[in-house]
């Protein structure tokens, strides 16, 4: 029962470090902009709008048909470019929209679950009770977000460096950074967990 309640206690910690993780991305797209944390194309070359989609309403050999002109041709390229951007902006937006939903919801049952069996680990003399336990608590829980940590902090600040920094290519897609969000939640907690294992494995604690 012991054994449960830790394990359990925390899973609910990384529940929670994973819908604040989305929470900061949230936070981070509305400072930032949208196509930082979730990416985006870059911008359409010019040439794109005489070649790229248009097809021209005449087969060939066909008799009294009136091809569009460029001028025409070029409008409807426009209007197709403009709609693309639209959908694109629309899903950018749909996906904050999603972090944010996720992150508290995710937040909030993290919290609670932990808290359910923190309070059960206190009924049962966690202090007096299991010391081995609660000592393994804390190494497994130094090691899992210090690998986190490890990974998703690199990861994170190289995404955000690459789409401050480098230019996007035309027509090409700009990169996301959602690990950035991860990386900042991560870092705190290993941080904590790694001070409260070396409180506990200090001789005379």
């Amino acid at each position: 029962l012991r054994l449960y309640l830790y394990v359990a206690s925390l899973a609910g910690v990384v529940v929670f470090t994973v819908g604040l993780a989305s929470v900061v991305n949230h936070g981070i797209a509305r400072v930032a902009g949208e196509e930082f944390i979730y990416g985006g194309s870059g911008p359409k070359p010019a040439v794109m709008l005489r070649t790229w989609g248009i097809e021209r309403s005449c087969p060939p050999s066909a008799t009294g048909c009136v091809e569009p002109t460029q001028a025409q041709l070029e409008e409807q390229q426009r209007i197709q470019l403009e709609e693309q951007q639209r959908i694109e902006e629309q899903q950018r937006e749909r996906r904050r929209n999603e972090d944010l939903i996720r992150g508290l919801t995710f937040a909030v049952f993290g919290v609670l679950f932990w808290g359910a069996h923190w309070g059960a680990r206190r009924g049962l003399g966690e202090d007096a009770g299991a010391p081995a336990l609660r000592r393994g608590y804390l190494m497994l829980g130094t090691a899992v977000f210090g690998l986190a940590t490890i990974v998703l902090v690199p990861t994170g600040v190289y995404q955000a460096l690459s789409n401050a920094v480098l230019t996007t290519p035309e027509s090409a897609y700009r990169s996301v950074a959602d690990a950035l969000g991860g990386g900042i939640v991560s870092l705190p907690i290993w941080l904590l967990y790694l001070r409260l294992a070396v409180a506990e494995l200090r001789p005379g604690s």
